[in-house]
């Protein structure tokens, strides 16, 4: 049996977070130890650095500090952090930055559906 995880939504959009917590509750419930929302890059490092975080899907626009510099920090911190890059953005030099800032994965916001978060999540043990 896979382990519940204490998951990271850092989006500055709070109607989106409200709306992705939603889906995933309806999407894992048994994979779900907690949710935490960050509304900024500072608040998501913070929050990275004093709870348990072990999934944190990170937008990439975000004020403050931008998903990108907020992931490296992130697994330079927790090396078992895993990151899955969210945005309304797909293009590829946006995925190649945050793939090379530790995210593993890439979603954008408007294809998000349950099947995707479902196969994500069976990914990590």
């Amino acid at each position: 049996m896979n382990k519940k995880l204490n998951i990271l939504i850092a989006d500055d959009n709070k109607h989106f977070v409200q709306a992705f917590k939603f889906l995933l509750k309806d999407s894992i419930p048994e994979r779900i130890e907690a949710i935490y929302e960050a509304h900024n890059g500072t608040e998501a490092l913070n929050t990275i650095k004093e709870l348990p975080i072990d999934l944190a899907f990170m937008d990439v626009d975000m004020p403050e500090m931008n998903g990108i510099e907020v992931t490296r920090k992130a697994t330079e911190i927790n090396r078992f952090l895993v990151v899955i890059a969210i945005s309304f953005h797909s293009e590829f030099e946006i995925l190649s930055q945050m793939i090379s800032a530790g995210a593993i994965n890439y979603m954008v916001k408007e294809e998000i559906n349950k099947k995707m978060l479902h196969n994500i999540i069976e990914g990590i043990k």
